[in-house]
């Protein structure tokens, strides 16, 4: 229990991390190439991708970025008709 508490901090500061950088040049942040970047540096992320594009979108606000919601949606993400 520990020890995914220590990885959503990371994941956390990687996000805020990266948002920062992409301040300096930009005024928003796509959250597909968001998450290809966090996933590169922690390929086993704690959350799942619709959390993920969450935790993004927040911080981005936060930041005051602009969204560019480009994630696309795996499989079991998808509604089930």
């Amino acid at each position: 229990m520990a020890g995914d508490d220590i990885e959503r901090r990371r994941l956390q500061m990687l996000i805020e991390q990266y948002l920062e950088t992409r301040k300096r040049r930009h005024d928003f942040v796509s959250i597909a190439n968001a998450e290809l970047a966090i996933k590169a540096v922690m390929p086993h992320c704690p959350v799942s991708s619709a959390a993920l594009a969450e935790m993004i979108a927040a911080g981005a606000v936060t930041y005051g970025l602009g969204v560019l919601f480009d994630a696309r949606k795996t499989e079991d993400e998808l509604p089930v008709v």
